[in-house]
């Protein structure tokens, strides 16, 4: 095949390097001119050389001001007070507002509360108000501008924190550390900021800019430095009258203000674009494409800059009102491929050639506002991971208020609109539902509350990357099978990424494996699923297929852990009613059951992490606290949380080695370095991975190598029981039974006790043991799985099996 030039324009991407590059030299610039400009003013600040606005010329190159001082050196001596001012006065405010916003995310409930409160009174007051009172109680001068502008600054600087904490302590890798005691400083040092850096970044740029100009304009109001001092905005106040006679009095200090201000917004701006600029809503056209697809694909290569090939010539169209799902092994495309259907190509990827047109119009090289525009009109986007795509401090309502807002939607039919969407994912849609924020959400729930926010504006590409992996099998078999009839009254065509082939089955329309980053197979989903001529396809089904119930594991000795009318509570609501749970040495209890039935509350209250809990938990027969912190740390050791994403549960910033390495530190301290370092290379071979996978960084694993390191760093810690939260949720069938059959041999062998929750009820089937069926926070079923399998006597468990797609016949003799 003759190479294809990349189709992708870069010239918007070259123009953003070099508008950074200009506007980052402007500023510095500027700002080292400003501070070093005392040293270069060829006189005195205050030193008059001739009449008051003499003209330019001779020892005044720039003239006198009202004075008779020179203006260029009144102009090189005052920009230090300004920039001093402004970073000390972003400093402060920073320190402070960040502290309190970090604090309300931490604390939450009553403080935060009361915190949002003040917060509101803050910015309801006028930022001249603010700076006037504040210079009236500090003085003028210096420091009293300084302060004042850090108290115009503080409340924003609050909500920003705040919102930013808040959405970093959802990810698992914050809950993880938790979990295993760890200080709150720790926590934020080295799990929350790291990963909140470049927002606040891009915040402080713009609040920079604000601190310019508030500092300037306390100075021209004379609230600043005092005369005979050099100052820019003191200047122009000082010279306005003038103006006709020296307006280069005026005029110097201005620009200086103008290019202090544009440099660093235009450096924000373009260094940061998805964080300062928004798109402008247009209205919803449909359009086709010249084969009658909303989605047509054509020769696309995409590879990494080393040459990989991640998309070797891939061709694919999708029709109005059809499903195709995307199914293949963990690294064979299928992210890249769905994201590259709107437009999108992730960091470190490169086009190499193909094209990719959605409703008839080319997606790949648009300038950015353009491609936005475009993905607003015509499609809709359910992520993977939806506690990461939902705004922390949004009410469901204003959630999916705030798609329609964005895509023009009339004010007046938002409302319906939203409740519509809510229901069309099996959602409630009372006033009290609408009233709630996400942490209030159970994972199923978020998931779909992100799935009624994509079909709130009717798209017609529904892009769905893997949209029931938190989600029971009986919820996610509903709510696919509104998607199909969503689709089927004319609703979107739907591309969908999958690993649960059942779930594929039954609602899509044709199948396509990818495998290398090739279409190895496509056709109808039935004919592929049952039949599939392709080694990866066959792979895929085989992978599913349970042949036997694993020999039990023989259990002696009093139970390793034990659980007694636990009683949890969320607000005023209770969650969990009467828990009863026994697990011996090397026993494994899975847990299963409809979606917001609380298994996700049950081990969070058994790691601590809720604490709003009561009756008894014993480890080893000792009783142990509701919350991690007032747990011993033996305590903490012998109970560890796998959890539920692979990709979400490892910082993103910490390598493998150190990720493994810490439980290490934190629970061993008689180790040196040189033992860490040897233990950390066992515990990575134990769960098959090589010692060179301790320098990567996660984005360098698969997800099943992701998982793999998860359970290292659990083991590191030398726990009696291993709390595992949807292990596999996320992984495609072949790595997951490769992670079950992980998990089944460690606790044959070291005799680690398993507590999984999962939806997949081939899970339990594939790892033995016990089963508990948990729906409306009470256990309504329990026994082994053989029993509880083969013979459901609750409607729950029942249904549970009706939804599954047939498990039985996936556990047979052959």
């Amino acid at each position: 095949m003759t190479p294809q030039v990349n189709p992708v324009n870069p010239a918007p991407a070259k123009r953003r390097r070099l508008r950074t590059a200009l506007s980052g030299a402007v500023l510095a610039a500027a700002v080292l001119l400003a501070l070093a400009g005392p040293a270069l003013a060829p006189h005195g600040p205050g030193e008059v050389l001739d009449l008051p606005y003499g003209p330019a010329g001779g020892a005044a190159p720039l003239g006198t001001d009202h004075l008779g001082a020179d203006v260029l050196s009144r102009f090189l001596d005052g920009g230090r007070s300004l920039v001093m001012l402004s970073l000390g006065a972003l400093a402060v405010a920073y320190l402070a507002g960040g502290a309190v916003g970090m604090t309300a995310a931490l604390r939450g409930g009553r403080v935060d509360a009361w915190i949002l409160r003040a917060t509101d009174v803050l910015l309801s007051l006028p930022g001249f108000l603010l700076l006037s009172v504040t210079v009236v109680a500090t003085g003028r001068g210096a420091l009293g501008v300084g302060a004042s502008a850090a108290v115009v600054l503080f409340p924003e600087i609050i909500r920003v924190v705040r919102a930013t904490a808040l959405q970093a302590l959802q990810h698992d890798y914050v809950e993880a550390a938790s979990a295993r005691g760890e200080r709150t400083w720790y926590v934020l040092a080295r799990e929350v900021l790291p990963n909140a850096a470049p927002v606040l970044a891009a915040d402080a740029g713009v609040r920079f800019v604000g601190a310019v100009f508030i500092v300037s304009t306390a100075s021209f109001l004379g609230y600043g430095a005092q005369p005979p001092a050099a100052d820019w905005g003191l200047m122009i106040l000082e010279n306005r009258d003038g103006l006709a006679l020296q307006p280069l009095a005026v005029a110097v200090p201005a620009v200086g203000i103008l290019v202090l201000l544009l440099s660093a917004n235009l450096l924000v701006d373009s260094a940061f674009p998805a964080a300062a600029r928004r798109s402008r809503p247009v209205s919803r056209t449909v359009a086709a494409s010249d084969h009658g697809s909303v989605l047509a694909v054509r020769e696309l290569t995409v590879r990494t800059p080393a040459g990989a090939v991640v998309l070797d010539s891939v061709d694919l169209d999708l029709a109005p009102g059809r499903i195709l799902a995307l199914v293949g092994a963990s690294g064979s495309g299928k992210t890249t491929l769905a994201l590259a259907a709107l437009g999108e190509i992730r960091p470190g990827l490169v086009v190499a050639g193909g094209s990719v047109h959605l409703a008839g119009e080319p997606v790949l090289g648009l300038p950015e506002r353009t491609l936005r525009r475009l993905r607003s009109r015509h499609s809709g986007y359910v992520p993977q991971d939806p506690r990461t795509s939902l705004a922390p401090t949004l009410r469901v309502a204003g959630q999916i208020g705030e798609f329609l807002r964005a895509r023009a939607v009339p004010k007046a039919e938002r409302s319906e609109r939203v409740r519509a969407a809510l229901r069309s994912a099996r959602l409630p849609d009372d006033p009290a539902f609408l009233r709630r924020l996400p942490h209030q959400l159970s994972g199923g729930q978020r998931q779909r509350v992100a799935l009624a926010a994509a079909l709130a504006h009717r798209p017609d590409l529904l892009v769905l990357d893997e949209p029931t992996s938190a989600l029971d099998p009986a919820t996610a078999s509903a709510l696919l099978a509104d998607v199909r009839r969503l689709r089927a009254d004319g609703g979107p065509a739907v591309l969908l990424v999958a690993h649960d082939l059942a779930q594929v089955a039954e609602v899509a329309d044709e199948v396509a494996v990818l495998d290398g980053g090739r279409v190895v197979e496509r056709g109808p989903a039935g004919e592929v699923l049952a039949r599939p001529a392709s080694a990866a396809g066959r792979r895929l089904v085989e992978a599913v297929r349970v042949t036997a119930l694993p020999k039990a594991v023989a259990a002696s000795g009093a139970p390793v852990l034990e659980v007694t009318g636990l009683v949890a509570r969320r607000g005023g609501t209770t969650v969990l009613d009467g828990i009863d749970l026994a697990l011996a040495p090397g026993g494994c209890l899975s847990v299963v059951g409809p979606s917001g039935g609380g298994k996700t509350t049950l081990l969070r209250c058994l790691t601590g992490l809720h604490a709003d809990w009561t009756g008894t938990l014993r480890l080893g027969g000792e009783p142990v606290a509701p919350g991690v912190r007032a747990r011993a740390r033996a305590q903490l050791r012998r109970l560890q949380l796998v959890p539920q994403d692979p990709q979400d549960s490892l910082n993103p910033r910490h390598r493998v080695g150190a990720a493994v390495a810490r439980p290490l530190r934190l629970y061993r301290p008689e180790l040196d370095a040189a033992g860490v370092r040897a233990e950390v290379h066992r515990l990575l071979d134990r769960v098959g991975l090589a010692p060179e996978h301790a320098e990567r960084l996660p984005s360098g694993l698969s997800g099943g190598q992701r998982q793999r390191v998860a359970l290292a760093r659990a083991l590191a810690a030398g726990p009696d029981v291993l709390l595992c939260d949807e292990a596999t949720s996320a992984l495609d069938p072949p790595t997951a039974a490769t992670v079950l059959a992980l998990l089944d041999e460690l606790r044959r062998e070291l005799g680690v006790a398993l507590v999984v929750v999962t939806h997949d009820l081939t899970v339990p089937a594939r790892l033995g043991g016990h089963l508990a069926v948990l729906a409306e926070g009470a256990i309504r079923e329990a026994g082994t799985v053989e029993r509880v399998l083969a013979a459901p006597a609750d409607p729950v468990t029942a249904a549970l099996l009706a939804a599954a797609s047939g498990l039985p016949a996936l556990v047979s003799d052959s």
